[in-house]
């Protein structure tokens, strides 16, 4: 059964192997592709994601670009549901395994957390349910075969801090197992000596890839004190730019999408289950181990501060978890488990049908026809900046920035007053097209003006397609296509 929901999983996300690349996953790929000694730790762009996810990127662009990252988040779906069928087989059997893969599969590739593609909360989360697998079935199996317990508890540590790797906030891995391993103990359903083996192991497991990472850093051109800022540190000081109106507005529709995804159902019957766990030694540390990890989640969540709808995927493992501890029980929260388990697998299907739909109309999305249109008549030496972000104009055109800065939230951050980008666009390097998808002042970020001024003094405005202002270096000279409307854009 975890193998035919592990095949669908290929199954949902087959629609979306061939369609344009989000702006995450392009600008991170543009940023793989182009990694090399620079000013920061990847080369010469900046941005506050994991080493561990840039490694995946430069895995796909090795193996072809767009279509060797989506495959590779097949699999990481794929592996999702596997670890998923595995923790539920340790915890309740085969029903356990049933319900837990019907969930993975379910938000492990739904389009309405973004699932679909290549996300990096995904593979965080995947790494997260990896480490719950392998710390239940190392303290399931400690007695009879100490050996393999100690394996998978090495395994356990370096998938949790692999999770950290992807994505900061993730976890959940060591909270769940921190607890498992102190309530298990407290109820005496693991002696003290056996704790401190599976302990000591997981703490070495965890030790590992910060161990990989200190050598290679020590090997090569970054710093530290790079690593720390662009992993951390960036997090720390965005934490005080994100917020305002339009963030509120997205946490309402993130509580708004809980309900119909079957996740608000889930985590109350969870909480309303305690009972139904509490009598049995076995299962009641896990019951602590999984609310540990909602608090956890749910921590991470807060920090992150813009509720995007992939937010949600960082409750997942514990979503899983709870679903294969009480969905198999008898009476209302294991009823309640299945309706919700059965309702996230529903949304899912009309989520990916609503997607296929969409797809086969065959019709250029607004970045596609903007990226195309730039590149009609671009010379392969041109460059571009896109205010205020939408890396994927800059896929479409096969162009590079020469400012580092991709995404506006790391502008709005690191160059908050824009000096960086005024010198960019006064200097030798200057971009050759200037992309106006966001009004400029947006944020805030140019109240005084002197950015417009710049653009109206150095660049010339050449076109509008889909609406978006285009401007070119008044020193170059170009012919670009007659401007249009995203519908009635035709290819090239």
């Amino acid at each position: 059964m975890v193998g035919l929901f592990a095949l669908f999983t290929f199954v949902l996300r087959a629609p979306y192997l061939t369609t344009p690349l989000l702006p995450d996953e392009a600008g991170l790929l543009l940023i793989a592709q182009n990694w090399g000694e620079g000013p920061f730790l990847y080369g010469d762009y900046f941005v506050g994601r994991g080493v561990g996810m840039m490694l995946i990127y430069s895995l796909a662009d090795a193996l072809g670009g767009d279509l060797a990252l989506r495959l590779i988040a097949c699999v990481v779906a794929a592996i999702l549901v596997i670890a998923a069928g595995w923790a539920g087989h340790c915890l309740r059997g085969t029903s356990g395994a049933g319900w837990a893969a019907l969930v993975a599969v379910a938000y492990g590739s739904t389009p309405l957390f973004s699932a679909q593609v290549m996300n990096e909360r995904l593979v965080a989360a995947t790494l997260v349910m990896v480490s719950c697998a392998c710390t239940i079935a190392a303290v399931r199996h400690s007695r009879p075969w100490p050996l393999g317990s100690a394996m998978l508890a090495v395994l356990a540590g370096s998938a949790a801090t692999s999770a950290l790797l992807v994505v900061q906030s993730y976890a959940c891995g060591f909270a769940f197992a921190g607890i498992l391993l102190f309530v298990s103990w407290r109820v005496r359903a693991l002696p003290g000596r056996t704790l401190g083996q599976i302990a000591g192991a997981g703490l070495l497991g965890m030790a590992l890839p910060v161990i990989a990472l200190a050598t290679v850093v020590l090997t090569s051109w970054p710093t530290a004190q790079q690593v720390w800022f662009q992993m951390f540190g960036f997090r720390l000081e965005a934490l005080a730019v994100v917020g305002g109106s339009r963030d509120v507005e997205r946490l309402v529709e993130l509580r708004e999408l809980a309900v119909p995804t079957g996740v608000a159902l889930l985590a109350v019957c969870f909480l309303l289950g305690y009972r139904k766990v509490s009598p049995r030694r076995n299962r009641s540390p896990v019951w602590f181990a999984v609310l540990a990890m909602f608090v956890t989640a749910s921590a991470g969540m807060v920090l992150g501060g813009a509720w995007y709808p992939d937010y949600v995927l960082q409750l997942v493992p514990a979503l899983i978890l709870s679903t294969a501890l009480l969905a198999p029980t008898l009476g209302w929260s294991g009823i309640g488990m299945r309706v919700g388990a059965s309702v996230a697998a529903l949304s899912a299907l009309l989520a990916t049908q609503t997607g296929v739909e969409q797809a086969s109309l065959d019709r250029p999305t607004a970045t596609e026809a903007i990226g195309q249109w730039l590149a009609a008549d671009a010379e392969p030496s041109d460059t571009a900046v896109v205010l205020w972000g939408k890396a994927s104009l800059l896929h479409e055109a096969d162009m590079t920035s020469p400012y580092p800065y991709l995404w506006s939230l790391l502008t709005r951050t690191l160059d908050p007053d824009l000096d960086l980008l005024r010198k960019t666009l006064r200097g030798p390097e200057a971009p050759t097209w200037i992309i106006e998808r966001y009004d400029i002042n947006s944020w805030g970020l140019d109240e005084s003006g002197e950015l417009e001024a710049l653009i109206t003094d150095r660049y010339a405005w050449v076109g509008k397609p889909c609406g978006v202002d285009v401007y070119l270096l008044r020193s170059q000279s170009r012919t670009p296509p007659p401007t249009m409307q995203c519908n009635e854009f035709r290819g090239r």
